[in-house]
């Protein structure tokens, strides 16, 4: 997972959390399709090279989550990230941040209004144990009600005293190269404000807010994809690829075009895309030209989207398991790496790619990622996504 400061300081943290219970279960997902600024889309969607924070008190910082409600109904209690145990992420008693749900002022820059429907004081945050202070969870006092398409946002304000010596930071991904015309995500769908001292609201480009809505009514939305994990590059070329095994849920998903998130270092040779069934039957192979990736380095990749357009339109059959597989010749080497999906944290499968996980070939032989010490993980996703057609 790699880290970057308020100050775009690059770092590479280990975080080992525990299970993280949450009161009720989401009601079940009846398709893993989800839409962002009207694209309907089936798969990760997002793009993240790490995490960056952004300090509640120093500079006298105010942020706001952006958000578009998915749903309507009263938001029982909200999910968020916190990295406190971090050099520069929190400090002395961590302060005293009041967290309002505020309205959208409905102009183009979608900045918050002074209307509050729904606040919370979170107090006390250092003292909590893993993982409580981690995966921060907020209790409304009053729940607010949500209206599906409305914007929101949900504004952190330091009210505690010396805030530049106590304070706290919320912990967002973040995406060096944002926005990319390829990707499925829509800032002002999800964004992250800045407003410095009392300053106007700025979007702080390439930081998308992790967190998770839960509504009385047991659904849950939001973004739960937690790190990048960029220090575990898995390289494609020659014998080495990598893949995202899928079995669709829900209702059958038609697809016209996909998008995968790379970086090519080495060669002019096109990036190889197959698509086909668990058993090994084609659906769709070909190229993505090198063009479309710019060229950077194994010691400092730059990750872009690009997009393959599929011949046909096909329908992905729910129960069926697939391979979006990724390939290159000896000559050139791109390499990937995954988003992990907050599941084991307490973050439901609304918030993320629930059909499938990442993997790549070693030997001829397919491996779950190998992360923080742990061999053969399901818990991630390629950075990708299929166009969804009616």
């Amino acid at each position: 997972m790699r880290c970057v400061s308020s100050k775009v300081l690059i770092c590479f943290v280990v975080l080992l959390f525990g299970q993280l219970g949450w009161s009720s279960l989401s009601l079940a997902q009846t398709s893993a399709v989800s839409t962002s600024g009207g694209l309907a889309f089936y798969g990760s969607g997002i793009g993240s090279d790490g995490l960056a924070n952004t300090t509640l008190g120093p500079n006298e910082n105010t942020i706001s989550y952006r958000f578009r409600a998915k749903h309507s109904g009263i938001l029982e209690q909200a999910l968020i990230y916190l990295i406190p145990d971090h050099a520069g992420y929190a400090g002395g008693n961590g302060g005293e941040i009041l967290v309002t749900l505020n309205t959208d002022d409905a102009t183009a820059a979608h900045n918050p209004t002074s209307h509050v429907i729904a606040s919370y004081v979170m107090s006390n945050v250092l003292s909590l144990a893993s993982p409580a202070r981690y995966f921060y969870t907020l209790r409304f006092a009053s729940p607010p009600t949500l209206v599906a398409g409305q914007i929101y946002h949900m504004v952190f304000r330091n009210i505690g005293s010396s805030p530049a010596v106590n304070y706290l930071s919320v912990d967002s991904l973040y995406e060096l190269n944002f926005p990319s015309s390829m990707t499925a995500f829509n800032k002002t769908d999800a964004a992250v404000l800045l407003s410095e001292g009392g300053s106007a609201w700025k979007p702080r480009v390439g930081f998308i807010p992790i967190y998770q809505l839960k509504f009385q009514s047991g659904v849950t939305e939001g973004i739960g994809y937690m790190e990048g994990w960029v220090g575990a590059v898995r390289p494609i070329s020659g014998t080495n690829a990598v893949r995202e095994a899928f079995t669709v849920s829900g209702a059958n998903v038609k697809v016209s075009s996909l998008a995968v998130r790379v970086a090519r270092v080495n060669g002019n040779n096109p990036l190889e895309v197959r698509l086909e069934n668990a058993n090994g039957v084609l659906i769709e192979e070909g190229t993505i030209p090198a063009t479309e990736i710019p060229l950077s380095s194994s010691s400092n990749p730059s990750y872009f989207w690009a997009r393959f357009p599929l011949a046909a339109t096909y329908t992905l059959l729910a129960g069926d398991t697939y391979h979006l597989d990724l390939e290159a010749t000896s000559t050139s080497t791109y390499q990937v790496f995954p988003i992990r999906k907050g599941l084991a944290e307490g973050f439901q499968t609304a918030t993320y790619f629930p059909d499938g996980y990442a993997e790549f070939e070693q030997s001829g032989s397919w491996h779950g990622w190998t992360q923080w010490g742990v061999a053969n993980r399901t818990d991630s996703d390629l950075q990708f996504y299929f166009t969804v057609v009616p």
